[in-house]
């Protein structure tokens, strides 16, 4: 199938919304059947748990289509559950990268937190019990050892790749693509948290549009990036991905797709925006 230009304006915040989900955010059920599992990966007393949901179907010529999601404990399932139920022939594994023991998630998501001295607008803190600076370690764990490792178990499509990760996932996905954007074909950030930092992404984004800019102004071969925001988009705000959006979407060779989920909360923005990354993935 050929993939469907999609493009959803940033004026669309008042388009009708999706049907809204629960707003608790209760931990989905583990996934018990014969196609599901996980291996530890990773280094003795630094291991990953790495989700794996093989398809009800063989493999095409090419391999597998892919969909690897951060915080695998909440979004494998996720993930799981629309496939199996909008899909369930479709010829795609899906992975979730979640942890063995103790969760490192603050420092594989972020870059070292800052420390100012004045008030920065849009500033705020991590939490004072959390560690952070390890997302280059963790996105080389990723394209340099984990996506080989699973194409050595399993026949993968690596051409066909889509990375969703919510909230501060979502800002590792940004990361991903501005430092490694042929990694994957499609990126889905949900809820980023673009606050980071005060703003980092941001910066990061101007900084990418100007690398692509001086090598020729486009991204070669192109690739999609979805951004999905429960509530309502406040404009100019240090919070909001919509001014991310506008950068992004100047930069030629990218796809820029932004979701607003105005009904939604934080929480409730993983179930409707993993169907939507599934559907993205499967319009191609």
């Amino acid at each position: 199938m050929i993939r469907r230009h999609l493009l959803v304006l940033l004026a669309a915040t008042a388009a009708t919304p999706a049907k809204a989900q629960p707003r608790r955010h209760d931990p989905p059920p583990e996934i018990d059947h014969p196609r599901a599992s996980h291996f530890a990966f990773g280094p003795e007393g630094r291991q990953w748990r790495i989700f794996v949901g093989l398809p009800d179907a063989p493999p095409p010529q090419q391999g597998y289509s892919v969909i690897l999601s951060l915080d695998g404990a909440t979004t494998f399932p996720q993930f799981w559950t629309h496939r199996e139920t909008r899909a369930p022939g479709a010829p795609v594994i899906l992975f979730g990268i979640s942890y063995e023991g103790a969760n490192r998630r603050w420092v594989d998501l972020t870059s070292r937190a800052m420390a100012p001295v004045l008030p920065i607008l849009g500033y705020r803190s991590a939490p004072r019990d959390r560690l952070t600076g390890g997302r280059e370690a963790f996105l080389a764990m990723i394209g340099d050892e984990l996506l080989p490792e699973l194409a050595r178990r399993y026949p993968l499509d690596q051409g066909d790749m889509t990375l969703y990760g919510h909230s501060l996932g979502g800002l590792f996905v940004l990361h991903t693509l501005f430092n490694r954007p042929h990694l994957f074909a499609r990126h889905v950030a949900a809820d980023p948290s673009v606050w980071w930092n005060a703003g980092e992404s941001q910066r990061e984004a101007a900084a990418f549009a100007g690398g692509v800019a001086a090598a020729g102004g486009r991204v070669d071969p192109g690739v999609q990036v979805m951004i999905a925001q429960a509530g309502r988009a406040r404009q100019n705000h240090p919070h909001d991905p919509t001014s991310l959006v506008r950068i992004l979407s100047g930069i030629r060779g990218l796809d820029v797709m932004y979701r607003p989920y105005p009904q939604e909360n934080h929480g409730s923005l993983m179930g409707p925006s993993t169907a939507d990354a599934l559907d993205l993935h499967l319009l191609r």
